[in-house]
């Protein structure tokens, strides 16, 4: 081989061997986006199931009074009506936190919590039916008693619309199935 042909060689060789290499390292990095991309979503959803965020509670609270009296409307979710989860939603959402738009939904939203570890700004779920054992109805926490192992809570009422009321009243104990805390 001559000179010339030697080079166009060598040229041929570095070509296919950098094609080659980069396309390996195109699959590399692939892989590895994939993997960091599934360690990151696995801390994402672990994330979703824990207090994501330290706000003032008192003023979370103090904005949700503000809607107290506001009607109740099924699927609503705006100053002018809301519906229990709507409601819960809307005033997360001012303080950076969006929850999801049922009730089922929410309580996945934070950390479980007992109901004797219960804090002001904690979600609190009942069931919606004397016979159905699912999570039909939500609330925020606004006030605890230990002593007693009842709390308050703001909510949607059907028929009150925005509304503070007792755990110890006996449509809502016998309704209570958890909690759980988004803010901490």
């Amino acid at each position: 081989m001559n000179l010339q042909q030697n080079n166009i060689f060598l040229t041929l060789i570095f070509i296919i061997v950098s094609t080659l290499a980069t396309g390996f390292n195109l699959q590399a990095q692939e892989l590895t986006a994939r993997k960091h991309g599934t360690v990151l979503e696995q801390l994402e959803q672990s994330a979703l199931h824990q207090p994501r965020t330290s706000i003032d509670v008192q003023e979370l609270l103090d904005y949700a009074f503000r809607f107290k009296g506001v009607r109740y409307r099924h699927g609503a979710m705006s100053p002018r009506a809301f519906d229990c989860s709507g409601f819960t939603s809307y005033v997360f959402k001012r303080f950076g936190i969006n929850l999801n738009r049922t009730s089922g939904g929410q309580i996945n939203d934070g950390q479980r919590v007992a109901r004797k570890d219960l804090q002001p700004g904690d979600l609190v779920f009942f069931n919606g039916r004397a016979v159905n054992r699912r999570i039909g109805h939500v609330g925020i926490v606004t006030e605890v008693n230990k002593e007693e192992n009842s709390f308050k809570f703001i909510h949607a009422a059907v028929r009150t619309g925005i509304t503070e009321s007792k755990s110890t009243e006996s449509y809502y104990s016998r309704r209570y199935m958890g909690a759980c805390r988004v803010v901490e």
